[in-house]
């Protein structure tokens, strides 16, 4: 630990941001690397932290995400076969993550009461508790949803079957289901598993529901992360959003309406 010195964590950092990481991956690495070299420090194993002595660039403007309208949304969709599709419609209806979608079992689907239960999550066929503890949570189920589920479920069920499922009963990998079938169907449109997870978010906030409606319903620990992150603008809510707040400077106080109409009678007569 010794030999790390300022310039060589400068150049490490450097060449992760070159690498095509994105400055907040990289600007994490930066502070976890930080905090163990400051506990080194602390105990007396080096002289002095030297990640502490490099400079991070500013953050530079961040990607154009796609633009998330309902028609876009639901022709996306529509076009792509199945299972892509089943998943992708319960992504934009839930707000499930994709490792979450693709882990759910049977006993956690309530069709009668449409509700579904997230319980677990999945990566690369490995199956983990999910990424916080409000991500542990019951989604309710619209129409939609509830047919799609109903559509998929077998006539004689194992509760423990997966809803999505191979044919050997392993959990289909989201990268195969990426390249064999949403990537032909949305080349360069930016679409992805995620992207679906914010349209979800995105229309729930278009539709008027609370923010901390939206956090829960997403399982997220902050509503920060809500906020910034997960709502977009749809264009024709910006577009009247943007007249909302020309037709109020454009109102006339009522004071002032009254007023008119006072000079008004007293011109006439």
């Amino acid at each position: 630990m010794r030999l790390i010195t300022r310039d060589a964590v400068q150049l490490f950092l450097s060449a992760k941001l070159r690498s095509g990481l994105s400055w907040t991956t990289v600007k994490s690495l930066r502070t976890t690397f930080g905090t163990v070299m400051a506990a080194a420090e602390i105990a007396d194993l080096i002289p002095n932290n030297p990640v502490r002595k490099t400079r991070f660039p500013r953050r530079g403007p961040a990607k154009q995400r796609a633009v998330i309208a309902p028609e876009k949304v639901r022709d996306f969709m529509d076009a792509l076969p199945e299972p892509s599709r089943s998943v992708a419609w319960l992504l934009v209806l839930t707000g499930l993550r994709i490792g979450e979608l693709l882990a759910v079992r049977w006993r956690n689907v309530d069709l009668e009461h449409g509700t579904l239960r997230v319980t677990e999550s999945v990566y690369a066929g490995h199956f983990d508790v999910p990424k916080t503890q409000r991500s542990q949570r019951t989604v309710p189920l619209a129409a939609k949803a509830i047919q799609i589920l109903a559509a998929r479920k077998p006539a004689v069920m194992n509760p423990e079957a997966l809803v999505f499922a191979t044919r050997t009963g392993t959990p289909f990998g989201r990268h195969n289901l990426t390249n064999k079938q949403l990537k032909p169907t949305c080349k360069k449109s930016g679409v992805s598993w995620h992207w679906l997870r914010h349209a979800n978010a995105t229309l729930l906030d278009a539709v008027g529901t609370p923010l901390g409606t939206v956090q829960a319903l997403l399982g997220h620990s902050s509503s920060e992360i809500t906020r910034e992150v997960y709502l977009h603008s749809i264009p024709a809510d910006a577009r009247a959003a943007v007249e909302k707040v020309e037709e109020l400077l454009h109102r006339r106080k009522l004071t002032q309406v009254e007023e008119d109409r006072k000079l008004g009678s007293s011109l006439i007569q």
